[in-house]
């Protein structure tokens, strides 16, 4: 797999776990069982910055801009179907056994995209 998609599939599972810290719910249940959930999210915060800083910028500015926009900027493709928007991917796209070698992006949303095989 492509090292920039893995770097970005990374930064967006930091930034969803960074997320559901922000939670009333998940909040409330970690301090229930005597965890430090303020202490996490510092962590998490610290350990995406340093992530951040390997990522190359053209993907950086492009991840920042989808996830502004729709909330998720990675999604994986399935069934030859970005999971973003539920398009059709072009079947060339879908039939290339290097399509996680380089960074792709879905047609339609423009998301970044990667197959989980």
């Amino acid at each position: 797999m492509n090292l920039d998609l893995e770097r970005l599939i990374g930064l967006h599972d930091l930034d969803v776990m960074i997320a559901d810290l922000d939670r009333k719910d998940i909040l409330d249940r970690e301090k229930m069982m005597g965890l430090s959930p303020e202490k996490a999210r510092e962590e998490l915060l610290s350990l995406r910055t340093d992530y951040v800083r390997n990522i190359n910028k053209k993907w950086l500015g492009l991840y920042n801009q989808l996830t502004k926009h729709y909330g998720n900027a990675v999604v994986p493709a399935v069934s030859c179907r970005c999971t973003g928007c539920l398009t059709r991917l072009p079947t060339a796209m879908c039939s290339d056994p290097e399509r996680n070698d380089r960074i792709n992006t879905c047609p339609t949303c423009s998301r970044i995209m990667y197959w989980a095989e």
